[in-house]
């Protein structure tokens, strides 16, 4: 009879270290997720290649159309 509680407050233990270590995973995992939904927020935000690429294009059509600009406004003297 002795012999049978102490095993059984020996599994009672060895449950409760394993309960509690789950409970210390189950708190890890949901920081991570919780990061893990941050991360994807912040890259969600973040622009893609195409952004840039779009950027040169819009940046080297306002040069063309600044050079155009000037062009014409200068003062023609051979007339």
């Amino acid at each position: 009879m002795y012999e049978m509680l102490l095993k059984m407050h020996t599994v009672q233990r060895r449950l409760i270290k394993k309960t509690e270590a789950v409970i210390s995973k189950d708190v890890e995992l949901r920081d991570l997720e919780r990061i893990n939904g941050e991360l994807k927020k912040r890259l969600i935000r973040r622009p893609g290649p195409d952004v840039g690429e779009r950027l040169n294009q819009s940046r080297d059509a306002i040069k063309a159309k600044s050079r155009q600009i000037k062009a014409s406004c200068k003062p023609d003297f051979h007339e």
